[in-house]
């Protein structure tokens, strides 16, 4: 898997990309500081599964159009600078960029962002935001230096619904993955959920009526 990462930062660069071969097996992350040098890779850019730039000026669609014109669908994660003004933010959502995030964030964070764009994940730790993050195997919820501990069932429940982020997960899907396929009805699923959601300190699971459950990105809490 290829990542093409556009950041001036080259310690955030080397921090990102060590971050990211420590949680996963290897992922080839293209480095560079030259807006240009995006230019150079149309031959190959159909390699790259993400791109993550860090633009002089974030309204100029120049390098996203490039990207998308050479047939490349790759999600784009657009990296802001906590000093942008707040008008611009109102320009880029018409923009088709996948993901915004502004600094200063931790790498842990962005690290999320990646797994979460391109559906992978680390097996056993999930990223959520900076101080947050749930640890699978200790089943351990981490707010803020708050460790939260999970029971067996709610700890397969949170990692279900990690898995399937990007979309809802039904009752079904919960069933199989938690229940390993035992005759449990709807009415135990939503009260597992509901013994989760009194564990944790925000309401993270928002419910579809119908449909199942999934998780709530963290910024729009």
């Amino acid at each position: 898997m290829k990542i093409f990462l556009l950041e001036p930062d080259t310690n955030l660069q080397n921090e990102i990309d060590t971050c990211l071969n420590q949680c996963r097996l290897k992922i080839d992350v293209k480095k560079t500081q030259n807006e240009h040098d995006i230019f150079d890779e149309v031959l190959s850019l159909e390699d790259y599964s993400l791109f993550i730039l860090n633009l002089k000026n974030p309204a100029d669609t120049k390098i996203l159009d490039f990207i998308r014109t050479n047939a490349n669908l790759a999600p784009v994660l657009l990296v802001l600078e906590s000093t942008l003004s707040p008008q611009m933010f109102h320009t880029l959502s018409s923009f088709s960029y996948n993901d915004i995030i502004i600094k200063k964030f931790s790498v842990e964070e962005i690290v999320y962002r990646i797994y979460k764009l391109c559906h992978i994940w680390n097996d056993n730790i999930f990223y959520w935001a900076n101080g947050i993050c749930f640890d699978f195997r200790k089943r351990v919820f981490i707010f803020n230096d708050k460790h939260i501990v999970l029971g067996k069932k709610e700890a397969l429940l949170l990692k279900c619904l990690f898995l399937k982020s990007h979309g809802v997960t039904t009752c079904e899907e919960i069933i199989s993955f938690v229940y390993q396929n035992e005759i449990v009805s709807q009415e135990r699923v939503r009260a597992l959920v509901k013994q989760l959601r009194d564990k944790l300190p925000y309401d993270l699971i928002r419910t579809f009526h119908g449909q199942g459950y999934q998780i709530v990105n963290f910024s729009m809490i």
